[in-house]
């Protein structure tokens, strides 16, 4: 009974769907949430990761050409795209600021966005 719990309708474990939600940029959530109707869980993870990675773009194409801020910039992606992989992994539900809650309300709707 527990496997059942952590798997995805694609029959993915949910830590390694919500890893591929973040390594495969935009691609990989939204194949998740298309594909997954019933594991809350990746399915935040696939709504977090698109919008993450909706952000990262713009941060990039704005600040990128200047040099140290771009590379600072760079750093900092990396390292908040291997964490969130790392929590996807661990099926942690990690809200990241301001788009976690816009994934969680995507995903449990209005009235669970406190579940």
């Amino acid at each position: 009974m527990v496997e059942e719990k952590n798997k995805s309708t694609s029959g993915v474990p949910q830590g390694i769907a919500g890893v591929i939600c973040y390594f495969i940029p935009l691609v990989g959530g939204l194949v998740f949430l298309f594909l997954e109707k019933e594991n809350k869980l990746v399915r935040f993870h696939a709504v977090q990761s698109i919008l993450l990675w909706i952000v990262f773009i713009l941060v990039l194409a704005i600040f990128n050409w200047i040099p140290i801020i771009g590379w600072l910039i760079d750093i900092a992606v990396v390292v908040l795209w291997l964490f969130t992989m790392y929590q996807a992994l661990m099926e942690r539900e990690f809200m990241l600021p301001a788009i976690g809650g816009i994934a969680k309300r995507q995903v449990y709707g209005k009235d669970d966005s406190e579940a």
